[in-house]
């Protein structure tokens, strides 16, 4: 049974608002941003959703989704362990783990079987994983190693003791809204890993809050999963499940990339959704929201962001200002690099600052 304790953003399942719901297998549950379905304790899906089967594997051998993943904790990979799992992704699970070799601890991100099975698939994630692995910035959460193993594709990331932007953006409707200083630091440095990525010819092509990762001290904060969306060929308009929801990061991506995986973009996306992301710190959500995704495009390709002030959020003139140049439909009316939005946003702080 699903039960909403009067929290601001109501709890729906199947799209209607509920307070409590006795839940049966396959429905959606939508919480603020988070999007759950409801399985029985066998796993099993909703009836009428297929599950797939890795290229090639007969029907009745189809493994239900998750059971893969559970099989695989305690195995070690390369030098690292794969200890309990800690979420679940479109593309695989994510798993705490250690470094035995070093004996430290770490993230290991394991894609999907199906992923595997498809060699120009594999063949893309080990370019886009070389190209990362050399990689050094302070706020790029560092790729220890990644490769292929018992079938499946795996990633090696540095732990960060903290949580996500996105866990931050969930609570404030309930914890209240951010301060703009607080949320001018983040966006500097990120702004900073974007640039560094830029400067070795890569667009991160995914940088929402779910990929941004915040320590106990903002300096800490740090972007995740460089070059993986690009390896994976990820699709931002892809529902996330039969009913059409949209995914969490699509409400993030730039009117260019809502053409799909096939996009033409440049560093002038990034800009867009470092834009995006740091809105809804100020906002407590995206720019544009929808329950569909054609509706949820058509937002943000032909509509412009409402105000702050619609919201009753005071923001200073100048930082909404450079949002707004951020957030530009074209890429060309968006700051032609990260460096230059980062020389705007010093010039606003500067101006800030007391005397």
């Amino acid at each position: 049974v699903l039960t909403d304790f009067e929290s601001p953003g109501g709890s729906f399942v199947n799209s209607k608002r509920v307070t409590q719901q006795a839940l049966k297998p396959g429905d959606l549950i939508c919480i603020g941003a988070t999007h759950l379905q409801f399985l029985d304790d066998q796993g099993e899906p909703a009836a009428g959703i297929p599950v797939a089967a890795p290229v090639g594997q007969p029907a009745a051998r189809r493994v239900l989704p998750g059971k893969w993943a559970h099989a695989l904790v305690g195995k070690t990979f390369a030098h690292y362990q794969l200890g309990p799992i800690l979420a679940r992704g479109h593309s695989g699970f994510v798993f705490h783990g250690r470094d035995v070799k070093r004996n430290l601890p770490i993230i290991v991100k394991v894609l999907d079987p199906a992923f595997s099975a498809d060699a120009k698939a594999v063949q893309r994630f080990v370019r886009a994983m070389k190209a990362v692995l050399p990689l050094r910035h302070p706020h790029l959460v560092r790729v220890y190693g990644a490769g292929k193993a018992e079938g499946y594709c795996w990633v090696a990331k540095e732990f960060i003791r903290g949580e996500s932007l996105a866990a931050v953006i969930g609570r404030i409707d309930v914890a209240g809204h951010l301060d703009w200083r607080r949320v001018t630091h983040v966006a500097f440095y990120i702004g900073r890993a974007l640039e560094y990525a830029h400067s070795k010819k890569m667009v991160h092509h995914n940088v929402t809050p779910q990929n941004i990762l915040l320590g106990h001290h903002v300096k800490e904060t740090k972007l995740s999963d460089l070059m993986l969306a690009t390896a994976l060929e990820e699709d931002p308009t892809k529902p996330i499940s039969a009913a059409g929801v949209p995914s969490e990061s699509l409400a993030y991506m730039s009117p260019e990339r809502t053409d799909g995986p096939d996009a033409k973009v440049d560093p002038r996306t990034d800009v867009y959704s470092l834009g995006a992301t740091v809105y809804a710190m100020l906002a407590g959500r995206p720019p544009f929201q929808a329950d569909i995704i054609p509706a949820l495009v058509q937002k943000i390709r032909l509509e412009a962001p409402p105000p702050f002030a619609d919201r009753n959020i005071r923001v200073p003139e100048q930082l909404e200002a450079i949002l707004h140049r951020m957030l530009a439909k074209r890429p060309q009316d968006r700051y032609p690099s990260m460096r230059d939005f980062l020389k705007d946003l010093q010039r606003f702080a500067k101006s800030q600052a007391p005397e």
